[in-house]
């Protein structure tokens, strides 16, 4: 008799918008749910439509980030699936996408062998829940403080890569940067979203039919480097998101997201080398990425410049402030 309970959904995240389910990878169910039982002022319905009109613009304009697709679920979609859940759940609003798939075995075991405490490594090599290996892109953040790292606990869900472990590895930092540049422009002035709270991760490419992943992708670029293996790109959760206006209003709500998100980004006003080489390298970018985008006659062809200079004043301000 075959065992069904092997494509029971299992936990795979949570936030405050609600948990994040998925089957067992190599099941034919290659879908990831986030149920709607979070925060009662968090919605799957506004994650949904900011994640459709991100999609759709990225599709349209061919963009180098990947975005996975994604689907509104009330309760009638419940039916053949409740019983997949652990008993005690039921049915709710879900947002449903295709799983980003995550790192295999060699990768966990090189982040594990190079960054894992060693006291902590068999429990983290043998924990089902690491094997949900995403790894966020943190280029606005250096790992390194004097006495040694900021980090004590270990998690490969989400792991955080900053920036001088992209160096450490020989990873490409101004790529990634221009990379984000690009989407950070395409979210602004084709999608009209703050991009308030998404989330961007790496991974690997998504295996399969080509014509089925070109439309999950919105044909993102496939970057290769001996420690982490081909891998994309991506971005995801949209439940913060809302709509920017093209004006100076909406160009100041985006640089507030932009400050109130996690360290994806390069920042302004650092002290080292590196991190002023990167800022630039991503201002640069998002300048002419914006350009291309709006044209220099537009009415709104002075918004990314505006972008800019209000990103380096908060930027600069925060370093003052910071250092002693």
């Amino acid at each position: 008799m075959t065992d069904t309970r092997n494509n029971d959904y299992r936990r795979i995240g949570a936030g405050n918008c609600g948990t994040v389910w998925a089957a067992p990878m190599g099941s034919d169910d290659t879908c990831a749910i986030k149920r709607e039982d979070g925060a009662q002022s968090r919605s799957v319905h506004n994650d949904y439509v900011m994640h459709r009109e991100v999609f759709n613009t990225l599709l349209a304009n061919h963009s180098s980030i990947s975005v996975p697709r994604c689907h509104l679920r009330q309760r009638v979609w419940w039916k053949d699936r409740i019983s997949k859940f652990p008993p005690g759940y039921t049915r709710c609003n879900a947002l449903v996408t295709d799983r980003i798939p995550p790192f295999q075995e060699a990768v966990r075991n090189a982040l594990i062998s190079k960054y894992c405490p060693h006291d902590k490594t068999s429990e983290i090599t043998s924990s089902e829940a690491n094997h949900d290996c995403l790894v966020r892109l943190y280029l606005g953040r250096m790992r390194r403080l004097e006495g040694g790292s900021r980090f004590k606990g270990f998690s490969l869900r989400n792991y955080p890569l900053h920036l001088d472990q992209f160096e450490e590895l020989a990873l490409d930092f101004k790529l990634y940067a221009r990379i984000l540049a690009d989407a950070l422009a395409h979210l602004y002035w084709k999608a009209h979203v703050d991009a308030n709270d998404v989330e961007f991760v790496l991974a690997p490419p998504w295996k399969g039919d080509t014509v089925h992943h070109q439309e999950i992708l919105a044909r993102p670029a496939v970057i290769d480097s001996v420690f982490l293996g081909e891998h994309v790109v991506c971005v995801l959760d949209f439940d913060l998101c809302r709509d920017m206006a093209m004006d100076e209003g909406g160009v100041e709500q985006a640089v507030k997201a932009f400050y109130q998100n996690d360290p994806y980004f390069p920042r302004p006003g650092r002290k080292t080398s590196m991190e002023q080489v990167l800022w630039t390298e991503f201002k640069d970018h998002f300048l002419e990425a914006s350009e291309a985008m709006l044209g220099r006659e537009s009415s709104e062809a002075t918004l990314p410049a505006l972008w800019v200079n209000l990103v380096e004043q908060e930027g600069h301000a925060r370093e003052h402030h910071r250092r002693p």
